[in-house]
């Protein structure tokens, strides 16, 4: 930015370098004079924002300000203006901001979709892409676009002129906006050279003793992926039916679902 030019720029608390929006600092003032239940009429928002805003394009002239020098302007105007009650709100607002920033800093996730610090923790523990040291490798964002990349390229199957980028972005959109989320499985696996997004399977169990191990084995190998199982016992021999192998009789579904 040049010597004496506007300010077009603001740079974001993780670096990013995005257009300046000035619209945001009017939308900042009027929710801190409505927190503290202000009543004057939006002419009293209107004219603290441009305030703020012509402070920023004085004091910035050749600089590129922050996040935080922005917000620094808007407490000073709130509080020389006499409404100290909605700089303390538009001040503890910004602590606990700062705090829920610190906290996602805590569990090692560069928070992309601005989530609540309970959703950065289950997703963390349970949904993010981890590397051979346990280290978190992506963001919520890149999570989704994992997704929706995995699964939209199925459509080719069925339509091989269909566009795979669209549906990529429409899935995209829709889990980002939390109008659809996929089972557990498709957040953990989609992309992934495991590849497992089903959540739920129904095992049968046929009527021997390798067959019933057989399948507690594929249980198990389920449930390391994260899926679920169920038990199809119809193919057992009711209880008390003759086992010719061993002379003796059988036990019966029922014994075999404890096991």
């Amino acid at each position: 930015m040049g010597a004496g030019s506007k300010v077009s720029r603001i740079v974001k608390r993780d670096g990013r370098v995005v257009e300046f929006m000035p619209e945001k600092i009017a939308a900042a003032v009027d929710k801190a004079l409505k927190a503290v239940g202000e009543t004057e009429g939006e002419a009293v928002s209107v004219d603290l924002a441009r305030e703020a805003k012509e402070r920023v394009q004085r004091g910035f002239r050749g600089r590129t300000p922050t996040v935080e020098d922005v917000q620094d302007i808007v407490e000073k105007v709130l509080i020389e203006a006499g409404y100290v009650a909605a700089a303390k709100a538009y001040i503890l607002y910004r602590q606990r901001h700062a705090e829920l920033r610190d906290a996602k800093r805590f569990f090692g996730v560069a928070d992309d979709l601005k989530l609540g610090v309970n959703a950065v923790k289950v997703l963390e523990r349970r949904y993010l892409l981890k590397d051979e040291s346990g280290r978190v490798v992506e963001t919520p964002g890149e999570m989704f676009r994992r997704v929706a990349t995995a699964v939209s390229a199925v459509e080719k199957k069925y339509d091989k002129g269909a566009d795979i980028s669209a549906w990529e972005d429409s899935f995209y959109r829709f889990m980002t906006e939390f109008l659809f989320l996929p089972n557990s499985p498709t957040l953990m696996n989609a992309g992934t050279s495991l590849g497992q997004l089903s959540a739920c399977f129904v095992i049968p169990v046929e009527d021997s003793i390798a067959g019933i191990f057989d399948a507690l084995r594929d249980m198990a190998l389920i449930h390391q992926s994260g899926g679920g199982t169920g038990f199809s016992f119809s193919r057992l021999r009711p209880r008390g039916d003759v086992v010719r192998s061993t002379h003796g009789v059988a036990s019966g579904p029922v014994s075999f679902m404890h096991v």
